[in-house]
């Protein structure tokens, strides 16, 4: 019996093994700073650690309630298995007590995860999302994405939009770091959805109507920008450059974009005034 009894052990050594390795290089695998197939991009956001909180949570407490079943398992495998000299136990799970375990087992997974992703995501909604920014200092930028392309619009000298002096960029926009970005979305054709997740953001755009997000850059960069709605046929194309600059280089680039703006405008394309009365 004991033989039999240090095999199974061995086996079941054997099996976890892997697991635990797993585990004790986890730590090491984070702090790694190289890119990894796992690993989210570099967040680049001042509030993108909300949604890497929220991720590594749940990725975290559903792991431990994966090891605690997968453990349980292991147990009532050995212990109460038929074998030689034992009965396998058999329970219709119908007694008071067994409904109370798992009735137990079950609110504390539903308040430890559900409801602990739904508070943290409802102080992110309220101390972030819709808390848009208002300050003189604040970016504005029209986004018309359409098949298959991305276009941006900023307000002009005028200081307004779908003004002959605005400047308009195609596939590229360009945004100073440490001052918050207010975009306008409004899609020309089907839904679109502005997803840039080096900033942890991602937005429907609609046509017909107008929607809104913002974002903060904290590091310059240039940074890729997708579409995470399946828009049609060649879907693959809808790709842009997100560049942050630092305040300097950003004015320099404005200064120039305004002037080559002014060079370009025609008053007979009417195409390039696509754009809206900004919504607050």
């Amino acid at each position: 019996m004991t033989g039999t009894v240090e095999v199974r052990a061995s086996r079941l050594a054997r099996r976890l093994a892997p697991l635990v390795t797993a585990l004790l290089l986890c730590p090491a695998a984070l702090a790694d700073p190289k890119p990894s197939w796992w690993r989210p991009p570099v967040d680049v956001s001042k509030d993108g650690w909300r949604a890497d909180k929220l991720f590594w949570y749940t990725t975290f407490m559903c792991t431990v309630a994966f090891l605690l079943v997968l453990g349980a398992l292991i147990v009532f495998s050995i212990r109460y298995r038929e074998r030689p000299g034992h009965k396998a136990m058999y329970d219709h799970g119908t007694r008071r007590a067994s409904i109370m375990f798992t009735t137990v087992l079950a609110l504390a997974v539903f308040i430890l995860i559900d409801m602990e992703l739904v508070h943290q995501s409802q102080v992110s909604v309220k101390e972030y999302l819709f808390n848009f920014p208002t300050s003189a200092e604040t970016v504005k930028i029209e986004v018309m994405p359409q098949q298959w392309a991305w276009n941006f619009r900023y307000a002009g000298p005028d200081g307004k939009f779908n003004t002959p002096d605005d400047v308009l960029t195609l596939n590229d926009m360009k945004i100073p770091v440490d001052r918050p970005v207010m975009l306008n979305l409004k899609a020309k054709d089907v839904i679109h959805s502005f997803y840039v997740p080096n900033f942890r953001i991602k937005h429907d755009a609609n046509p017909g109507y107008v929607t809104r997000m913002w974002f903060q850059a904290k590091q310059g960069g240039q940074f890729e920008i997708a579409c995470s709605q399946m828009c049609g046929w060649a879907h693959y194309k809808m790709k842009g450059d997100l560049t942050v600059l630092s305040q300097t280089d950003y004015d320099a680039w404005l200064k120039d974009a305004e002037a080559d703006a002014a060079r370009r405008y025609d008053p007979a394309d009417k195409a390039v005034m696509w754009g809206w009365d900004w919504v607050n």
